[in-house]
């Protein structure tokens, strides 16, 4: 797989292989972390038999499939994605299946349902990547029924965190990293947001991802990536970029490597 790139997802088919990005949901949503808090917003929506629910940033369908499961057949679960790739995947992945899903090419910013439609709504991942995260979540309070609830789960890409010797350094590079993502703060972001849209009965939960390898926290986070980033942007240098990789990769040898960070999960009532 290539580097990850935390921006690439705000325009998946405009990359030169959008299929990199299909692979990478698929790895990182095979680590047990990412699957414990996954089921933590399964929990927050308060799903029913027969419901009828809406997952904004659907990806490949996997979070689809599974609420599926627990709507039964008199309910439905639709996923929308801005992807045509994302949707295609998931589509194809939903085929042959049975289950009461459907998933169309959409805007978060804009979605094409009427008011009330939902029992509950939810966004995965997806707001760090939104030029207007605040309009996005207005639509989904729309259209999410009176008493539905509605669970948003995004990371603050600035609760990043890695054991290095150089701190300084360190900091520069995980900064510009944030900074590289349409929305890194966003995670913190979430109370406030709910609180504007008028959704009542707020709540946040937190998970965190922890790496032990380098090679795995470059796959998922993007760490390497960030500093060569950094130092093409000209904020470091090549040797700093150089240096800062190799002592990762020593640390990651020696079994002493160490990378997190924390998601934020916020959860609310329309009124």
């Amino acid at each position: 797989m290539k580097k990850q790139n935390i921006t690439g997802f705000s325009k998946v088919d405009d990359t030169a292989n959008p299929q990199d990005f299909v692979s990478y949901l698929d790895a990182i949503s095979s680590l047990n972390s990412i699957q414990a808090y996954k089921q933590q917003t399964f929990t927050r929506l308060e799903i029913q038999a027969g419901d009828r629910i809406l997952d904004v940033g659907c990806g490949i369908g996997d979070d689809v499939r599974s609420l599926a499961l627990q709507v039964g057949n008199a309910g439905e679960v639709v996923g929308i994605d801005r992807s045509e790739t994302m949707v295609k995947e998931a589509q194809s992945r939903s085929a042959d299946l049975g289950l009461p899903v459907a998933y169309y090419v959409g805007d978060a910013e804009k979605l094409e349902f009427p008011d009330n439609t939902f029992d509950a709504c939810r966004s995965d991942r997806t707001f760090q990547h939104l030029l207007n995260p605040r309009q996005a979540l207005t639509e989904i309070v729309r259209v999410t029924r009176c008493g539905g609830r509605v669970v948003v789960s995004d990371p603050d890409w600035e609760t990043l965190v890695i054991d290095t010797g150089d701190r300084a350094l360190t900091r520069k590079i995980l900064n510009f990293h944030c900074d590289s993502c349409v929305n890194g703060w966003i995670g913190r972001q979430l109370p406030t947001l709910f609180q504007e849209v008028g959704l009542h009965k707020i709540n946040v939960d937190t998970y965190t991802l922890i790496l032990t390898d380098c090679a795995l926290a470059d796959k998922h986070l993007g760490v390497i990536n960030a500093a060569m980033k950094a130092q093409q942007a000209g904020l470091i240098s090549i040797a700093e970029a150089a240096n800062w990789i190799t002592n990762l990769e020593a640390a990651s040898q020696a079994g002493r490597f160490f990378c997190a960070i924390t998601g934020f999960l916020a959860f609310g009532c329309k009124p």
